[in-house]
Parts: C-alpha cells; sequence; structure tokens
C-alpha cells in the first residue's frame, strides 16, 4: 500500500493532467457526437431510403421475370392442342388419353421447364372437369367448388386477362396449409372464344417470399398488397391477408407523384415509405423503414462510447508522451545502468533533452564503447586461443602410431598379401587426410563414422580382430555435424585399456537424435572401471601413450564445452567385469552455429 501511495504522489501532476484532459475529451466527444448524429440523420435516412429503392427496383424485376416464366407457361398451354383435347373431350380412348397426356406434359416441360417450376403448382382443370397437374402436386379441394370458387368467377369476368389474386389457403397438397397467390387464365376456343378450361398457377406463401425475404432487415420491412389493401404478402407473417388501407393510400400517393419515399408517421412509429408498382400483378410493393430501429443500427450507443474512450485515450497518450519527453533520457539512463553490472553494454542512450541530459548521455555512451571494445577484444582472443588448441589437438597424432602402422604394411607386403596392404595403405591415407589435410573443425556424422572404420581396420590390422566392433547409425542422423575426432579416443580407450583380461569382445556405437540433442553412445563388454577412479576419469592425465593421438577423454569433454556450452559433453557409467558405456551429447545441427 506504501508502494503504491508514493507512486501516485510521485506522478501526481500526470494524473491531474490526464483527468482534466480525460474528463474534456469525454465532454466534447459526447457533445459533437449527439450534435453529428442530429444534424446527419435526416442525410443518413434520405441515404438509406434511396438505396432501399433500387432494392424495391430490384424486387420489382424479380417478380416481373416470375410474371414471364408463367405467362409463357400459360400461353403454352393455350397454344398446345392436347390441352384443348383432353379438356374439351367427354371421353377419350385409353390409348389416346395416354398419348394426349404424354403430349401435354412433353410440350409443357419444353417451353416451361421443371426446373423453373420446383416449388410453384400448374393446374389445368377443363368445365368438362378433367385435371392436369404438371408436377406432383395433387389437387384437395372438389374441383366444383373451385370452379364455382370466387378466383374463377373473377377470371370469367376479365377472361381476356391473366389475373393474380390472394387465397387464405391453396386447394393443392402443396398449398392448403399456406396463404397463396394464384393467377388465373381463361383458356378459349381460337375462334368462337367461348371458354372450356381454366389455368391455375399456384405460389405458396413462402415461396412468393423467395423474391424478396432476402433484401428485408431489422426495421425494415416489406408488404405486397392488392388493389383493394390487402397485403397478400409480407416477411411479418402477421400481416398477411389483413387490409391496411393508410399504408396503401400513401403507397398510391407515393407512386402518383413520382415519389422515391415519404417521411410519415405509422402506428406511432417514425418512418419512411417507400412504393413501386408491379403493373402485371396489379399489386404494390411497399418498403416501410422504421428509421429508430435504423438509426439505433447505425448509432449502436455501445460503439458510440468506445469511440469516445479511444478518442480520449488517444489524447492521453499524447498528453503523457509529451509529459515524459524531457523525463524520459533520465528515466532510461537508471534502467540501463544496472545492465552494466550484468555485462550488457549495448545501450547506447539517445542524445536528447536539455544540455545537461545530453552531456550524461554522450559521456555515459563513451564509456558504453569503451567496454564494449575492451570486451569484444577479449571475446576475440578467447575465440582464436580455443581454435589454436582444438587445432593443435588434432594435430597431435603419435609417430610410434604412424611408424607401427608402416611396419604392419610393410609386414604384410612382405607376406605377399597385396590387398590386404592395399586397403590398410587406403584407410591410413584417408585417416591422415581427414585429420591433418582438413582444416574443418567440424565434420558429417557420415565422415566421422568413415575415420572410426579406418582406425578400426588398422588397429585389426595390427592387434588382430579378437574385438568386434559395430555401428548404429540413424539415418536421419548421417548429416549432422560433430566436431572432428570426437569419438575416436573412446573407441581407441575401449580397445588398449577395456579388454586388458580379456581376449575377445565387442563394441557397438549408436548415434541417435532425441529432442534436438545427437546422442553418441560407445558400449563395450570389456572389464569396466572401478567406482573409485571413475571420479578422475576425465581429470587431464600427463602419461604418454603410442596410440593415433593425444586427445584424451578431458579433451574430448573439454572441447565440448568449450564449444557448445557446460549443458553438453560426456557422461560415462562402468560396471566391473560388465563393461563400459560412454555417452556424448551435443546439440543436433546440420550446420555449426557459433556463438
Amino acid at each position: 500500500m506504501l508502494k503504491i501511495l508514493k507512486f501516485l504522489h510521485s506522478t501526481s501532476l500526470f494524473f491531474r493532467v490526464a483527468s482534466i484532459v480525460l474528463i474534456s475529451i469525454i465532454l466534447v466527444s459526447f457533445s459533437t457526437s449527439m450534435i453529428a448524429i442530429k444534424i446527419s440523420k435526416d442525410a443518413l435516412v434520405d441515404t438509406f431510403s434511396k438505396s432501399n429503392y433500387k432494392v424495391l427496383t430490384q424486387i420489382t424485376e424479380n417478380y416481373i421475370s416470375l410474371n414471364d416464366k408463367i405467362i409463357n407457361a400459360m400461353n403454352a398451354i393455350e397454344s398446345i392442342p392436347d390441352f384443348e383435347r383432353y379438356l374439351t373431350e367427354a371421353e377419350l380412348s385409353p390409348q389416346l388419353n395416354y398419348k394426349t397426356i404424354y403430349n401435354m406434359s412433353t410440350n409443357l416441360n419444353q417451353i416451361a421447364p421443371k426446373k423453373d417450376f420446383l416449388d410453384i403448382t400448374i393446374l389445368t382443370i377443363g368445365l368438362n372437369g378433367k385435371t392436369f397437374i404438371g408436377n406432383s402436386d395433387c389437387i384437395t379441394t372438389d374441383v366444383n367448388d373451385i370452379l364455382n370458387n370466387n378466383i374463377t368467377k373473377n377470371a370469367l369476368a376479365s377472361k381476356n386477362m391473366v389475373l393474380y389474386q390472394y387465397l387464405d389457403h391453396g386447394f393443392t397438397k402443396y398449398t392448403q396449409y399456406s396463404s397463396t397467390i394464384v393467377t388465373t387464365k381463361v383458356l378459349c376456343d381460337k375462334f368462337t372464344r367461348v371458354p372450356y378450361g381454366f389455368v391455375y398457377v399456384l405460389i405458396n406463401q413462402n415461396t412468393f417470399k423467395k423474391y424478396y425475404d432476402y433484401f428485408v432487415g431489422n426495421g425494415n420491412n416489406i408488404a405486397i398488397m392488392s388493389s383493394d389493401g390487402t397485403i397478400v404478402s409480407s416477411n411479418l407473417t402477421s400481416n398477411i391477408g389483413t387490409k391496411n388501407l393508410d399504408l396503401y393510400n400513401i403507397s398510391n400517393n407515393i407512386l402518383e407523384n413520382n415519389l422515391k419515399y415519404i417521411n410519415t408517421h405509422l402506428n406511432s412509429s417514425d418512418v419512411a415509405i417507400l412504393s413501386k408498382h408491379l403493373p402485371t400483378y396489379n399489386f404494390n410493393i411497399v418498403g416501410t423503414i422504421d428509421k429508430n430501429i435504423v438509426l439505433d443500427e447505425l448509432y449502436n450507443s455501445s460503439q458510440i462510447i468506445m469511440v469516445i474512450i479511444l478518442i480520449a485515450l488517444l489524447f492521453i497518450i499524447l498528453t503523457f508522451f509529451i509529459i515524459r519527453r524531457t523525463t524520459k533520457p533520465i528515466s532510461a539512463l537508471v534502467k540501463t545502468m544496472p545492465k552494466i553490472i550484468h555485462g550488457d553494454f549495448n545501450n547506447h542512450l539517445p542524445v536528447v533533452g536539455g544540455y545537461e541530459v545530453r552531456e550524461l548521455s554522450s559521456t555515459f555512451n563513451y564509456m558504453l564503447d569503451g567496454l564494449n571494445n575492451y570486451v569484444q577484444e577479449q571475446i576475440k582472443m578467447q575465440k582464436e586461443k580455443r581454435k589454436a588448441e582444438i587445432h593443435a589437438l588434432q594435430m597431435q597424432i603419435n609417430p610410434h602410431f604412424i611408424y607401427n602402422t608402416l611396419s604392419s604394411i610393410k609386414w604384410l607386403m612382405w607376406q605377399g598379401n597385396i590387398e590386404k596392404s592395399t586397403e590398410t595403405i587406403d584407410a591410413f591415407i584417408s585417416l591422415l587426410q581427414n585429420t591433418i589435410s582438413n582444416k574443418n573443425e567440424m565434420i558429417t556424422i557420415l565422415e566421422e563414422i568413415d575415420n572410426l572404420k579406418n582406425y578400426v581396420l588398422i588397429n585389426h590390422i595390427r592387434y588382430g580382430d579378437s574385438i568386434n566392433v559395430t555401428f548404429f547409425v540413424i539415418p536421419n542422423c548421417e548429416d549432422y555435424i560433430i566436431p572432428k575426432l570426437i569419438l575416436q579416443p573412446f573407441i581407441e580407450n575401449a580397445f588398449f585399456h577395456g579388454f586388458t583380461d580379456k581376449s575377445t569382445g565387442s563394441i557397438h556405437i549408436f548415434v541417435n537424435e532425441q529432442a534436438g540433442n545427437l546422442i553418441c553412445e560407445i558400449i563395450d563388454n570389456g572389464v569396466g572401471i572401478a567406482s573409485e577412479d571413475m571420479k578422475s576419469i576425465l581429470k587431464k592425465s600427463t602419461k604418454k601413450h603410442e596410440h593415433f593421438t593425444s586427445i584424451g577423454v578431458h579433451n574430448v569433454n573439454d572441447r565440448i564445452k568449450l564449444i557448445y556450452g557446460d549443458d553438453y559433453g560426456v557422461t560415462i557409467t562402468s560396471e566391473l567385469n560388465k563393461g563400459t558405456t560412454v555417452k556424448v551429447i551435443i546439440p543436433a545441427q546440420k550446420e555449426f552455429i557459433e556463438d
């Protein structure tokens, strides 16, 4: 609590200024927002209404397209002779009846494909009582009731016209439970013009809505009204089938005066009303926009508050930046100085601020440069020393090993074993090339294994092959790189110290990858190492050996830690008379990444 109070006291000026700025910004932003909302309200409603007028135009075009399909189907029925025959003849032979129905279905499908009338039923009824339906729908009302319905009577009264009429429910299976728009046409004899049947195109409410349903939204409603003010279709289902003369009169006023929309009050709501006429349907499409709902969506209160807060935060940040500008260099100096204790000298300060601060920053930077140059020189010297030590270790091939190897080759040649001599010479040359000629400190696992195989071959020639050596390298590890001659000293130790009391034995070399590390294991079944000797096994020895190089176990461990750090190195486990396991752990890398 004391720390918090000290912090508030030390920054009290900042908090006072920030509070004043925050309150001022909120008040100004809120006031400006309210004024902007008031001024832009009418402009936004006007823009939204004009946009919705284009929507009504699109809906009108959709219904005109639907009307064209229906008219084409009706004209096709009137022009196909088989329909007239079927709807006027009292009795037809079974063959002729089948042929007539087949021709009716085929010809109608060519002009009015079923894919265009998936949810629309085309029904024809003749005065002879016969019926034909172009899809899988079926009649659920008695034919005489349909012929005596007001829908049919209105069609007869205007037999030269196509009428669109509204029914509370249709008279087929697909329309019996839904309000329906019925398109009717009277079929007349071409010469006498005497009616012989009727075409009914039944569109249930859900199908009729599809032509405008995706245009409506929250506060934006569509109503399609007949000439008597009846709402024959609407996205507000409860309004379908009801009369709204006020709305219809407003829509007629819009159409008569060629207006795009009217602002008015309807049912205590502030609305904008748009209208388009569908001449072939004799329907009005009326769009109603509830301004309050639309503006609530456009001017979401929570969004306005968020904008105000963001603006306030922006100005607070700017104010904070200005206040802190003069104290930032000193604060940076205070934060940077402790880093020098931990050896981080790459933290120069920008030379900005007043005269005193600039002088202090310049002096601090000069001191950092001096320290950094000194440390870099020391690091460079240590790296060069490390490389020289490692190179010297690689070059320390014991002359006795060379003499003894050449003597063995000479002995083989004296025996006349040319093939074995050649193989030994090749192995010896390859071993020298990879040790002396190859200046690279790092080689691949595959190259190291080849060196080991050559070394083992030479030892077998010199001392016999009673000690069997096998190599197991996981294939995906062959391209990883390791320091040169990192495994050879352990195989050498196993050869000359692991089998002092045994005439035969085996050495296994395993190379695998685990959790991003390369694990190299050298396992022998020799005499093992006593527990009291394990503590000193990695310590430097001054004993002279007549082996391949002077790189001993301690040198390998030192090399690994010099190159990769203290997290890596050599571990040795052993049990007397059972054998020894050496595990070398280094990072799994395909290219050397120097620290």
